[in-house]
């Protein structure tokens, strides 16, 4: 290495650069302040380097960061102030780490598990523009059932127990200097990196691991009607546009879900295999690909898995084609040929996909879809980050990869790693590495080594490629693993499976979160594997015939079999549970659990207490000071599955309270069909009244922090129906105790229904009606069914009156645009409460492009955080 004079000392300060007067403020969360010193750029910086109006946003393992960061004073009239990131020690190396994939987090979590001299421990930090980890070979999974938390880790849950600072932002710029010449003994620095933000910050040494974006935008309408299945975003889109395909199609026997998949590569096949099986019998798969065979550069034997797979379902494989054309279709398209079917419920249109022929003896052919995902084609971010002023600083190949030596060091940088999609490396024959998971993960171990090595003046190792092998999922008892150290051995079926997912679950980034996911999928084995029982069993008996009351074929005197009483469905309520004859209760999901302690990203604080007859989840932001707003909130789950204590409400309401800066009153409420309304109805009410009296006088932190004039009432789904029925309740005299006052009503995604059909709904099939109508029965001890007002609040006068009365000062209504079932409802709801007389403020508040109580999985999205500072708003108004 070239650079060994002083290497950890700060640099002189170029030209123009100031100190300010002021430093950022402390969060208001009570994290500490990473951000404590900055400097300002001076005259004569490029308007690229102007920090933006946009406030930086971040996360670091020990906490998070503001919503906001303070501008430094400028002596420089004019100038824009570009602050500078402070690392907390100016001597030890400072290491900046692009991208939080395989290869940026296990490269950091390599070099903390290095031994180092106390002086030369590195301070590492990581950036990516997501706060989760995604484990991508496993993205499929989501498809079919899988829980975000077990493969979408957050980098805080993943970092808690390191000195590895974690920055949410996206990258702008690189400026690096580690390719200048300087004099012996002029001390020198990496570079510096420019955040989205506005932050700068200045490294040691620089790893980009920033991997590949999708490359949508090949053909006419691809960017526009395509998604993409890169990142968790993209899955989680892509789960919420079949979930509305198939709430639009449920209990219709047509037509049925058309799902096409451009490319059959690895995650073509994929997806395919993973979404036919989900699909079934209602929907159909057509999967196109430019090459006649598919996986090309699969293993025989992992082609040969697929190909058996593909073939025995219900896909349909255009092979030899490639799109030239994506387009809506409409009546007036005659190309189609489907004109009078291409329009379905609602705003949802099919798709026209023109295919033409890549080999000779095909035929231009026309397809329709309702979902079209796009797998082929990927684009480098670096060419888009280098200095305008200077474009090639870093060598590219020509796909926009970084040029590296073996030892993965950028060529003519020599504090420049690149690794994973970012790098093109070479095997010893010179083809290029492949962009897997499998080589960036090798790569992290090489390059967390070589940094080592770098720091201490070692020699630095040359990455040496070792392939393992090859695994595919192919379903949710399915996969394909080839090893390549035993020749000619392919493991299929559900041997495959397990293999693959022990593979993986060893694979994940810490122990800690290893042991999380290992119990869970062996807890969801033990659960699929009683199933699987059970149902083995349950057909083993013959089944009853159709001759008369008791006889059968042989013998007419005997009584038909009977079916076993805890194997035969007697109610099933998609997707949260089904009854059996017998009485048992199975929940497909299970009830996972958080427990209750401090939170270690935002420092709220949780605990579980009984609340009278009920029990609830109390939550209480850091630093709390003062008189607060109290927050009671209700859980969704269809009167039937969820808690305070499930990971997604939990979560959700952790930055609730961080955010708002409210005592949230998190209510365990008794579920059906165990205790049918209106037991849920009694416990949310004793939830209010143990909260309204200050935890009968002897809860400490209501006792001290609870501001009872500002109550609010929110709840989600299931959870916003009880919240209104709370707040009716509320209105009647003397129901709460002088001094309490109810602010406000929040209703996110309100389930409510009727017997009449309202705005779109006039577009469901009675099944629709039908089923709405055998749910709330299933759930409510005693009801006149859909016209109850506990489930249509406007249903006649004495209802009406009612929910006008409410005696809360604003009621906020929330809905999200795909949601099929209740988006109807609670515009309705909103129409219907502002046309009852109610004397308060009314507001609604509509989700774009997102499904029914898609903010628990979505939280950190653009939508969710939209949807969660509404509501905060909503709260500190």
């Amino acid at each position: 290495m070239s650079c060994r004079a002083s290497p950890w000392s700060r640099p002189s300060l170029p030209a123009g650069l100031l100190f300010p007067t002021s430093g950022r403020p402390r969060s208001p969360l009570g994290s500490r302040n990473l951000w404590k010193n900055s400097w300002t750029l001076g005259v004569g910086v490029p308007n690229i380097f102007a920090l933006p109006s946009r406030m930086f946003r971040c996360m670091a393992s020990s906490g998070s960061g503001d919503d906001g960061f303070a501008r430094p004073t400028s002596t420089d009239e004019g100038v824009a102030p570009l602050p500078l990131y402070s690392w907390p020690d100016k001597q030890r190396p400072r290491v900046c780490i692009l991208g939080g994939g395989f290869g940026g987090l296990y490269t950091a979590l390599r070099l903390e598990s290095l031994v180092w001299p106390s002086d030369k421990k590195p301070q590492v930090m990581l950036v990516d523009q997501s706060d989760r980890f995604v484990f991508k070979p496993m993205l499929y999974e989501l498809l079919s059932g899988v829980d975000v938390w077990e493969i979408a880790p957050s980098f805080t849950e993943l970092l808690k127990n390191t000195s590895v600072q974690f920055v949410r932002d996206s990258v702008k710029l690189l400026r690096p200097s580690d390719h200048f010449r300087r004099e012996p003994g002029e001390s020198c620095t990496g570079g510096v990196v420019h955040l989205e933000s506005g932050t700068v910050i200045e490294y040691d040494w620089l790893v980009l691991a920033l991997g590949a974006e999708a490359k949508i935008d090949v053909v006419p309408g691809s960017a526009e009607y395509a998604l993409p299945f890169t990142t968790l975003e993209d899955a989680l889109r892509v789960e919420s546009k079949l979930k509305m395909l198939e709430r639009k199609r449920f209990g219709k026997s047509s037509p049925s879900i058309e799902v096409a998949i451009v490319g059959l590569g690895y995650s073509g096949v994929e997806l395919a295999a993973t979404i036919s099986e989900r699909l079934k019998n209602t929907g159909t798969v057509k999967a196109i690909n430019v090459q006649t065979t598919i996986c090309p550069t699969a293993p025989q034997g992992n082609r040969d898995a697929a190909v058996k797979v593909l073939e025995s379902r219900n896909i349909q494989l255009f092979l030899g084609y490639f799109v030239s054309c994506i387009k809506e279709a409409s009546t007036a398209d005659d190309s189609s040929g489907i004109a009078t079917d291409s329009e379905v419920d609602d705003d949802h249109k099919k798709l026209i996909l023109d295919l033409q022929p890549a080999e000779r003896g095909l035929k231009g052919q026309t397809l329709e879809a309702d979902l079209v995902l796009w797998t082929v084609g990927s684009t480098s971010q670096i060419p888009r980050l280098q200095p305008p002023d200077a474009p090639y600083v870093i060598p590219l190949n020509g796909r926009g990869q970084v040029e590296t030596e073996e030892t993965l060091l950028v060529k003519g940088h020599p504090r420049t790693f690149a690794i994973g999609d970012s790098a093109a490396l070479r095997d010893p024959s010179g083809k290029l590495l492949p962009a897997t998971a499998q080589v960036a993960f090798q790569q992290a171990d090489f390059a967390g080594w070589n940094l080592w090595a770098a720091i201490n003046d070692r020699p630095l190792l040359p990455f040496r490629f070792q392939n393992l092998g090859e695994m595919m999922t192919l379903g949710r008892n399915d996969a394909a693993i080839t090893a390549s150290f035993i020749e000619g051995l392919t493991l299929e079926g559900p041997l495959g499976h397990a293999a693959r997912k022990l593979v993986y679950c060893l694979r994940m980034p810490t122990d800690e979160h290893r042991v999380k996911v290992g119990v869970s999928w062996l807890t969801k084995t033990a659960i699929d594997s009683l199933a699987s029982v059970q149902n083995a069993v349950a057909n083993s008996f013959p089944p009853p015939t159709p001759m008369g009351d008791y006889g059968t074929a042989t013998n007419p005197s005997s009584p038909p079999a009977a079916m076993d009483p805890d194997s035969e469905v007697t109610f099933d309520f998609l997707p949260y549970l089904c009854q059996y004859k017998s009485g048992r209760i199975h929940r497909p999901g299970g009830s996972p659990t958080v427990p209750a302690g401090t939170d270690p990203a935002t420092g709220v604080v949780s605990k579980d207490v009984r609340a009278g007859p009920a029990s609830v989840r109390i939550y209480l932001p850091p630093g709390a000071a003062g008189k607060i707003p109290v927050v009671v909130y209700f859980h969704g789950g269809g009167f039937v599955v969820g808690s305070p204590a499930r990971p997604s409400t939990h979560n959700y309401l952790v930055d609730l309270v961080a955010r708002s800066g409210a005592i949230v009153v998190s209510v365990y409420y008794r579920l059906a069909p165990e205790h049918k309304l209106p037991a849920a109805y009694d416990d949310g009410w004793a939830g209010l009244r143990w909260a309204a009296t200050l935890g009968g006088g002897e809860e400490p932190w209501l006792l001290d922090h609870a501001d009872l004039t500002r109550v609010f009432l929110v709840g989600c789904s299931a959870g916003a129906n009880i919240a209104h029925n709370t707040a009716v309740r509320a209105s009647a005299p003397g129901a709460l105790p002088d001094g309490v006052a109810l602010r406000g009503l929040a209703l996110v995604h309100p389930y409510f229904t009727g017997r009449e059909a309202v705005g779109g709904e006039v577009a469901f099939g009675p099944e629709i009606r039908g089923y709405m109508d055998r749910t709330w029965r299933f759930v409510v001890s005693e009801t006149v069914g859909l016209d109850d007002p506990r489930v249509c609040p406007f249903v006649d006068d004495a209802a009406r009156r009612a929910s006008a009365g409410i005696p809360c000062e604003r009621v906020l209504v929330c809905v999200a645009e795909n949601d099929f079932l209740l988006r109807e409802r609670g515009l309705w709801y909103h129409r219907e409460l502002k046309a009852s007389g109610y004397a308060g403020e009314l507001e609604i508040f509509e989700s774009k492009g997102v499904g029914h109580a898609f903010h628990f999985d979505l939280l950190g999205s653009e939508q969710g955080v939209q949807l969660q500072e509404r509501t905060v708003a909503f709260i500190n108004k």
